[in-house]
């Protein structure tokens, strides 16, 4: 039976649901006209297994909706723990806007509901960053926290917009972005570097693209060992795959380690829908 505390199985669900966002996130390429617009118009509606030492946990499902002007991300994701005694659930949702140079956060919402306890986060962002903040339940945070001020706050964006913003670019890849990131608590970075080419299992003559993740922790969070080894470690990575058809970027894979073990996210199946037709791809 995998042991899995409340603590690390949110911790997982939240990280891996930030990062798999990227799926069905248009990336411009480098071809394109500096005119043209830098995000391609398109839905997309994926499935992910998420899975733990090799047990499966549970199910990742999200939803984009991308315009010229606009875009909408939803995301569901159930995991079942300890032979499904533990059950979690979270639903989040994020809007915003497209400009010439980046995303802009509008709304996030984010509920959750466990067999331990259910809480949300409520985000509503202005031209600057943060600008309304609700989190339930209440807490009083612990003495080591690191403070969090205003000025973090600022040209900040949500975790779900977080991703695309990264593929937000002009580049061939979403390797080599930075963004900072405020998930309603904690203010950290994420910086995806590039790692290596790889087949991708299971489609002859695909190559995907790996990202390492670089996670850095800036205020909100506690100096915790747990803390520590995720800001340090080299093993959080994403395998991209290109649609050059819908000049998409399609997380294949994610892995992360945890202190349960090595986490994994794969894609199960995928649709994509552009203006000029439908399009589909599935593992």
């Amino acid at each position: 039976m995998v042991q899995v505390s409340y603590r690390r199985v949110r911790a997982l669900s939240v990280a891996l649901g930030a990062m798999a966002l990227a799926a069905g996130l248009p990336l411009r390429a480098e071809a394109q006209q500096q005119s043209a617009p830098a995000i391609s118009p398109a839905k997309v509606q994926a499935a992910y297994k998420i899975s733990l030492n090799g047990f499966e946990l549970g199910d990742f499902n999200f939803k984009s909706n991308v315009s010229r002007t606009s875009y909408t991300l939803d995301t569901d994701v159930q995991i079942s723990a300890l032979l499904g005694v533990f059950k979690w659930k979270g639903v989040t949702r994020s809007t915003g806007t497209l400009s010439a140079k980046a995303p802009k956060p509008e709304d996030f919402r984010f509920n959750y509901e466990s067999s331990v306890r259910n809480g949300s986060i409520s985000m509503g962002f202005g031209q600057d960053g943060l600008e309304t903040l609700s989190v339930l339940p209440t807490t009083i945070e612990a003495a080591d926290t690191v403070p969090l001020t205003r000025a973090h706050l600022k040209n900040v964006v949500d975790p779900l917009s977080a991703i695309l913003v990264i593929t937000h670019s002009s580049a061939a890849t979403p390797c080599g972005r930075k963004v900072a990131v405020f998930d309603g608590k904690q203010r950290f970075d994420i910086d995806l570097r590039f790692a290596r080419k790889e087949a991708v299992a299971g489609i002859e003559g695909e190559t995907a693209i790996v990202c390492r993740v670089k996670y850095t922790p800036i205020a909100g969070y506690r100096p915790t060992e747990e803390t520590r080894e995720l800001a340090t470690s080299n093993g959080i990575e994403i395998a991209f795959r290109m649609v050059p058809s819908a000049k998409l970027m399609i997380p294949q894979s994610m892995t992360l380690p945890t202190a349960a073990g090595q986490a994994r996210i794969d894609l199960q199946s995928v649709n994509i829908e552009v203006p000029n037709g439908q399009l589909a791809s599935a593992q």
